[in-house]
């Protein structure tokens, strides 16, 4: 695992413990149709184990966000004891980056503030992505300008970001996005749903990880992927 101390990002003068925002945002465009059982049974499994570790969910705030032709917030950042039911995602439409950059950065905001609210010591927000394509936005590449913007090292709360490809995915593309960790499959032409849920595996394993050491830890290695250069480092 490699080790991202993070001093807090928005303090209380008397907070009752360190809490680490985490996004997980998953692909939901057309091409993923093929995996949508696949994506809604790993989301079950994964509240199911935020509900039965406390040790996990005292500390990771998670929030789920899908995207395709818009972004969606499946599950907002919220206790998950409160959540009366789990929403499914369905699959559909283009790969746009662009407005999920939008949106992730003004839920960082958001929930940064809402945690801080309620006594927590803020860590630095981590974003998993998931990915089986190239960007779809018009015109091509404008999408890394909301990218700059999310990525901003001025912007305080700047997340570190963690991406998973296969299938279609561009590596050149999951380095560019990436700020911590980036893992492409290695066999992309093989069955996209064994990739898929070994990046979920790799997932839990960060986050139960993270939790123990109370900073995020990322793998060197996830089984079945190939880890690739990033364009940032922090």
């Amino acid at each position: 695992m490699i080790d991202h101390p993070e001093d807090g990002v928005a303090d209380v003068p008397a907070f009752k413990t360190k809490g680490l925002p985490a996004y997980l945002v998953l692909d939901t465009s057309t091409s993923m149709k093929p995996h949508e059982r696949l994506l809604n049974d790993t989301l079950l499994k994964i509240y199911d184990t935020l509900y039965t570790s406390p040790q996990l969910s005292e500390f990771i705030h998670l929030s789920v966000i899908s995207f395709n032709t818009s972004p969606h917030v499946v599950t907002s950042m919220t206790d998950v004891e409160a959540l009366q039911s789990l929403p499914t995602v369905t699959c559909g439409g283009l790969t746009n980056m662009g407005p999920l950059c939008v949106l992730l950065r003004a839920r960082i905001i958001e929930d940064i503030a809402t945690l801080a609210g309620s006594g927590v010591q803020v860590m630095r927000p981590v974003v998993f992505l998931l990915t089986d394509g190239l960007p779809t936005d018009k015109p091509t590449g404008a999408w890394q300008r909301e990218l700059d913007e999310l990525q901003d090292r001025s912007w305080k709360p700047w997340p570190h970001i963690v991406t998973y490809g296969f299938g279609d995915a561009s590596e050149s593309v999951l380095s560019r996005i990436s700020t911590a960790a980036a893992y492409i499959a290695e066999d992309r032409a093989g069955d996209n749903g064994e990739a898929l849920s070994s990046a979920m595996a790799s997932l839990m394993n960060t986050l139960g990880a993270t939790a123990k050491a109370q900073s995020l830890q990322v793998p060197e290695e996830v089984a079945g992927y190939r880890t690739l250069p990033t364009d940032y480092v922090g």
